[in-house]
């Protein structure tokens, strides 16, 4: 994205907050889609923009890319600096290194240096600790709970609900998850956290907007903000929000991305659809063959 579009989006997005009379500083922009934000050319520009529409800045990283450079701008606008989100996938370093491809001496040693010469930013450290075995015991995640508590004045959590690929996009035949959508088992809503839902706008590189974090690969498309403006891919957005929503069926239910999700509400009780997602974490976490099926009339 050019240093012009980033502008135009931040400014777009900043224009209908003022629009709708949204507080300054009650709204985020997360720069974090396909890449590290710590690598980013544009971040400078992004904490700029940001500073002049009174907006706040959520930073969602690895923390491998943390440098003195990148905490230098993040402590120079640190009031514009809403947290730092980081994830840490395995609990040794075995594991770091075959889940994230990551050197877990190296990100200590990046989490040491914020610690030691940035206080202020390890201190808005948000670090969720997953692992693809869904049920783990203390002997195994406290260890590596330890160590990042001591490496952070920052917030460490355990999250024993993580799934990894949480969208499965119209694959229940190739997974072995086999169901059908008909008028009573048909998607009403969606479970993400605090509604998030419907109050986010999900913008990728290229402007197109689309559904929400968990499709990271453009398989919606609700407009291309550059082409019809924010406002015109929320709006198109909206329709599909009722749609997650609603709670009579139709034909459109049939092909909702949703249907594939774990984090969908489904209009069946709560034993077949713990049934379901409990099968679907263990699928995607690979501890069941793909032949598994969950078969519901």
């Amino acid at each position: 994205m050019s240093e012009a579009q980033i502008g135009e989006l931040i400014g777009q997005f900043a224009a209908g907050l003022e629009k709708h009379n949204v507080p300054k500083m009650k709204a985020t922009i997360q720069p974090w889609r396909y890449s590290d934000p710590l690598v980013c050319k544009d971040l400078e520009l992004v904490f700029e923009l940001a500073e002049k529409h009174d907006l706040k800045v959520i930073i969602t990283t690895n923390a491998v890319s943390f440098s003195e450079k990148k905490c230098d701008i993040m402590k120079r606008y640190i009031k514009n600096l809403a947290n730092i989100n980081i994830s840490i996938i395995g609990y040794n370093e075995k594991e770091i290194k075959e889940f994230m491809d990551l050197d877990w001496n190296v990100t200590k040693s990046r989490l040491k240096m914020v610690k030691d010469k940035y206080p202020e930013l390890s201190a808005k450290m948000n670090i969720g600790l997953k692992h693809k075995n869904q049920t783990p015991t203390v002997k195994e995640y406290g260890p590596v709970i330890a160590q990042l508590m001591s490496l952070t004045l920052g917030k460490v959590k355990k999250k024993v609900n993580w799934l990894e690929n949480r969208l499965v996009y119209n694959k229940f035949d190739d997974d072995g998850l086999q169901f059908k959508i008909d008028e009573k088992n048909f998607v009403t809503g969606c479970a993400m956290v605090h509604g998030k839902i419907l109050r986010r706008l999900e913008v990728m590189v290229d402007g197109t907007a689309v559904l929400c974090c968990d499709d990271a690969t453009k398989q919606t498309n609700f407009g291309n903000v550059f082409d019809i403006g924010i406002s015109g891919a929320w709006n198109n957005l909206r329709k599909y929000h009722n749609m997650i929503y609603s709670q009579q069926y139709s034909d459109e239910k049939k092909n909702m991305i949703c249907n594939t999700c774990s984090r969908a509400k489904f209009k069946w009780n709560d034993k077949h659809r713990s049934e379901f997602v409990s099968k679907m974490k263990e699928i995607n976490s690979g501890y069941l063959p793909k032949t598994t099926t969950v078969s519901y009339p």
